[in-house]
């Protein structure tokens, strides 16, 4: 028999929590231009402090992006229903999964860079890959993607080459 306290209690979902979790999850992944899987902990080893939780939600709320934690399965079951299940393989990822759902209109590489910074500061904290405009980035081609210089560092690099022969000839 199945007990409502005790699930409550034992931070157990009911079927209509996790019906409304995909039902979240479902709607915010497509919306979004970048959607980031990550892992928080691992078995067998000590997850991310409530503190540390915190920090990574306050600076990506900076971002206009948010850190949603569900099970496994819920993301499986939301990454199919918004037709992004067939870019990624969510049951192929180990550990407790959480996943950084960026705004429609956000910076990609800013928010990229801050779930990296983030990772490395928190060797725990664990970036699968991510899915960018309908294409899946693996681990390692987010982290390149996190590597590079700001789009106004680029710029400026730009204008400097453009004013390097031109300094050159006047002097």
């Amino acid at each position: 028999m199945y007990n409502c306290e005790a699930a409550i209690l034992y931070g157990m979902k009911t079927k209509a929590q996790k019906k409304e979790t995909v039902k979240e999850l479902s709607q915010k992944m497509p919306e979004a231009e970048m959607v980031i899987f990550t892992a928080y902990s691992h078995a067998g080893e000590k997850g991310l402090s409530v503190a540390k939780m915190r920090e990574l939600r306050k600076a990506l709320r900076a971002l206009g992006a948010e850190y949603l934690v569900a099970k496994k399965n819920l993301i499986r079951i939301a990454a199919e229903q918004s037709h992004l299940g067939k870019l990624v393989d969510v049951g192929s990822f180990d550990g407790s999964l959480g996943v950084v759902v960026g705004p429609k209109e956000g910076d990609s590489a800013a928010l990229s860079k801050n779930v990296y910074d983030f990772s490395k500061a928190n060797p725990v904290f664990k970036v699968f890959g991510a899915i960018l405009e309908q294409k899946y980035l693996n681990a390692d081609s987010f982290n390149e993607l996190a590597k590079l210089p700001s789009k106004e560092v680029l710029l400026g690099r730009v204008v400097g080459m453009m004013q390097y022969p031109l300094t050159g000839l006047v002097n």
